[in-house]
């Protein structure tokens, strides 16, 4: 079986590269919750609506709409990737190595940094500001990404400070992770939110740039072990057809005892101008969201496997 394509040393660190804390969520596990979302993902999906999860280091979101033309950022470049051409600004992302120091100084928000390293200690005091809301809602903290059980040590650690003060946790996962990294994780997890994409190995690889047999070996491991909810995203033209929802259907079934459902998140691409401002293309720009009779007929197809299902969540 493939191992994932983590980065030497990541899964292994008591801190990680964080992109994002959301507070006064009501998705991704039950009550009022914060969302911790760490950075770095094994996978690359196409149609991933947060691109700047997918790299483990912190990157440069660049919105030339918003720039003022102040060269604040090319006074304080080293690597001279910002320059002036007659009247407009170039940029050339190609030499940048990602020192964020021109995002420090632009009062205009053209240039922004997307990531930094915090510890365990400084996530919880982060985190820690909102313990009212949890308490009061039956909320909690759901660790997502990225892909944050590429993090198992800092998510561990976490994790077992919150159940034992008595508040829920959750984890997002795409599952291509090795198994050790679970096992170091599900002792403290109340809820494994676990996103489940493809079943055909190829398309799999074509869509999110690997294989699926490691995803799915964990899938049947985890939800006899942990509260689980399966999350398909569904993307017309890839996995939307009668045939793709068969195939979840048939394999979903041999564990519908253990879920507590299957959701179904529909395609957006809310985040196509994340791409465009980190100098990458967005390959499904002419892709439509599904229809509402598109969802209903696909929720009807898998609850005839006897599966729990709903749109959303």
């Amino acid at each position: 079986m493939p191992e994932p394509n983590i980065p030497t040393g990541k899964a292994s660190m008591e801190k990680a590269t964080v992109f994002d804390i959301q507070r006064f969520s009501v998705h991704d596990g039950p009550g009022i919750r914060t969302i911790v979302f760490f950075k770095g993902c094994p996978l690359n999906c196409q149609w991933c609506a947060n691109p700047e999860s997918q790299r483990f280091v912190p990157e440069l979101f660049f919105f030339p709409d918003k720039c003022i033309g102040c060269g604040k950022c090319t006074a304080v470049c080293r690597q001279r990737c910002i320059i002036k051409d007659g009247d407009r600004w170039v940029f050339e992302r190609e030499i940048c190595i990602g020192c964020l120091a021109c995002a420090e100084v632009c009062s205009s928000k053209a240039r922004a940094g997307s990531g930094r390293e915090m510890t365990c200690k400084e996530i919880i005091a982060e985190v820690d500001k909102d313990l009212v809301f949890y308490q009061m809602s039956g909320g909690g903290v759901t660790f997502s990404g990225g892909e944050a059980l590429c993090f198992p040590e800092t998510i561990a650690r976490l994790a077992r400070h919150y159940r034992d003060k008595g508040i829920s946790t959750a984890a997002e996962t795409c599952g291509h992770v090795p198994w050790e990294n679970f096992e170091k994780v599900l002792p403290y997890m109340d809820l494994l939110l676990f996103d489940l994409k493809l079943m055909n190995r190829e398309l799999h690889r074509t869509y999110t740039g690997d294989t699926n047999e490691l995803i799915l070996s964990n899938l049947k491991k985890v939800c006899a072990l942990v509260d689980t909810i399966v999350r398909i995203p569904i993307i017309p033209a890839v996995n939307d057809s009668s045939q793709a929802i068969e195939e979840f259907g048939r394999f979903l079934a041999d564990m519908k005892e253990d879920l507590i459902s299957v959701n179904l998140l529909p395609y957006h691409n809310f985040g196509e101008a994340k791409y465009a401002a980190l100098g990458r293309p967005y390959l499904l720009e002419d892709l439509k969201a599904p229809s509402e009779e598109q969802m209903e007929r696909i929720k009807k197809q898998l609850e005839g496997y006897g599966l729990k299902v709903q749109i959303g969540g």
